[in-house]
């Protein structure tokens, strides 16, 4: 009896001495943790809050209604404000929480943070609001040993000189294995790390020039080795031709948008979110609606001299390796704006589906590889078959060229090109034109098959739309109305097209095209019914 007297005694006493350790420990924790928190003195932000909760048997620690502020921002910085319904401590390590006031746990969980990035008027735009974020993350993380980081649903607003530029929504990420103190600037979470998995809903951004980027869902995992976006456009807020009316001359405004785009196969070495390292076994784009207008009313800018396509890789200002580049159900649209007369006129090149191959910025890869490759199919204006086969080599700026396009009716060109044309084509099936051309960076090699039959044009009055009869008449007698192999004056010209090195290369290739069906057509009617290109 007396034996189970001390047992009880003891007992109790264990359990007085633990309820007044947790006691003690709870109290330290509301008096103490905040003051852990922010001890670094070279930390850039503070974190305060209102309530603590400490489960002294699970090593979990909750804090909420938490303030993020800057410390000793200035107007130079890309800073962050914000707030977060709860902070999660999860596995804590008490005792060196206790003795030495280090924090060491195996989980950190921000719950719903509302996080607002401002980006000063000083700071370029390529200072990217996801710095500050990057910065922040950084900061939180380097204030103890966390082996995982979670971030969930957090929505972001980013502010510049008092407009808000931007927002995100439903930002979740989850890294793996930290090693917190290993920095990495290049990283999303400026660590070294095991396993990263992003995701957000939407983002929103606009930039200096007035355009609006918008993305959908985007999910981003290292162990998959991929990286998906749905719904990506970039628009002008009232359009490209309400935006080109506002500029001093005229320039390329593009457009786009996009369903979907995936990198995958990403190699560890990429590194998609800023200072770009992109190495990928493919990138797949799939219903691309890429739209470039350009306003010819206004006057050119200082030209300067235009890369053909291997140049243009080479001005891809971050290191880039793509096995395969694959476009699926795409369209590309070009249009102008007529000079003098308020009309326009828009092409087409939709159905485009195919891929490049072997595209890469990277000096040994492309010394290796050679050349890169494209091969497409697409029709124009939804009509006719083409095919478009591309040879470009990186160590010249040339490139060889086989473009082939079958049945298209020629009267669908009236639609195509009706303000520039001096008049209209009334008839003619076009059964193959192909192209075939060498180009370097002062002109190109070509030889041209332009099939065709039934062909009869209308020729307008001067500075009208109405059909002149005579000339419409002489025209039609002079005009070979076929050009099928086996006739008599089967024509397949061979030419050179002298480039005009202050426009790129789909000029050339236009150019060089549209010559060869003037060598084709007899009679200068081609010539005559397409207007000269005076700006």
């Amino acid at each position: 009896m007396k034996a189970l007297k001390v047992l009880v005694i003891v007992l109790v006493s264990l359990v007085a001495i633990g309820a007044a350790a947790v006691f003690v420990g709870i109290r330290w924790v509301n008096n103490n943790l905040e003051s852990v928190i922010n001890a670094n003195p070279e930390r850039t932000y503070n974190i305060h809050f209102e309530t603590v909760d400490f489960d002294y048997l699970q090593r979990v620690i909750i804090i909420s209604e938490v303030k993020i502020s800057a410390v000793g921002k200035q107007q130079e910085d890309v800073f962050v404000d914000g707030r977060v319904a709860q902070i999660q401590l999860n596995k804590l390590n008490v005792l060196r929480l206790f003795l030495n006031r280090e924090l060491v746990m195996q989980e950190l969980v921000l719950v719903e943070p509302l996080l607002i990035v401002y980006v000063s008027e000083e700071n370029p735009d390529q200072q990217r609001p996801a710095e500050g974020l990057r910065n922040l993350f950084g900061d939180i993380l380097s204030r103890g040993k966390i082996r995982n980081f979670k971030l969930g649903q957090a929505s972001v607003q980013m502010m510049k000189n008092g407009d808000q530029i931007g927002t995100l929504s439903d930002l979740n990420i989850l890294a793996t294995e930290l090693e917190t103190d290993s920095l990495k600037w290049n990283n999303p979470i400026p660590f070294d790390y095991q396993r990263i998995v992003i995701s957000l809903d939407s983002l929103d951004h606009t930039f200096a020039n007035g355009q609006i980027f918008h993305t959908g869902k985007v999910t981003f995992d290292t162990d998959l080795q991929e990286m998906s976006f749905v719904g990506l456009s970039l628009k002008y807020p009232n359009g490209a031709r309400k935006a080109a009316s506002e500029m001093e001359y005229q320039i390329d405004l593009i457009e786009f948008e996009l369903d979907s785009m995936k990198f995958s196969g990403l190699e560890a070495t990429s590194n998609l979110y800023s200072d770009p390292d992109v190495r990928a076994g493919k990138l797949e784009i799939s219903g691309l609606v890429l739209k470039d207008f350009r306003d010819k009313n206004l006057p050119r800018p200082h030209d300067d001299i235009k890369p053909l396509f291997q140049g243009m890789v080479k001005r891809i200002p971050f290191p880039l390796k793509l096995d395969t580049l694959s476009l699926l159900h795409s369209t590309i649209i070009y249009s102008e704006a007529v000079p003098d007369n308020g009309g326009y006129w828009e092409f087409h090149l939709d159905h485009l589906n195919g891929q490049f191959v072997n595209i890469t910025t990277i000096p040994e890869h492309q010394a290796r590889l050679q050349l890169f490759e494209g091969d497409f199919t697409a029709k124009i204006n939804g009509g006719g078959s083409m095919t478009i086969d591309f040879d470009i080599p990186y160590a010249q700026d040339e490139f060889d060229l086989k473009v082939e396009l079958t049945d298209f009716p020629l009267p669908n060109i009236n639609e195509i090109l009706n303000p520039i044309m001096n008049g209209e084509i009334v008839e003619g099936s076009l059964h193959t034109l192909y192209l075939e051309m060498h180009a370097d960076s002062m002109k190109a090699t070509n030889q041209l098959r332009f099939d065709y039959t039934d062909l009869k044009i209308n020729l307008f009055k001067k500075d009208s739309r109405e059909k002149n009869k005579l000339m419409s008449s002489l025209a039609n007698m002079l005009l070979q109305q076929s050009n099928m192999p086996g006739e008599k004056k089967y024509l397949r010209p061979e030419y050179v097209t002298e480039r005009n090195r202050y426009r790129g290369p789909f000029h050339l290739i236009w150019n060089s095209a549209k010559e060869g069906m003037m060598r084709t057509v007899p009679g200068g009617a081609a010539k005559t019914i397409l207007k000269p290109e005076n700006k």
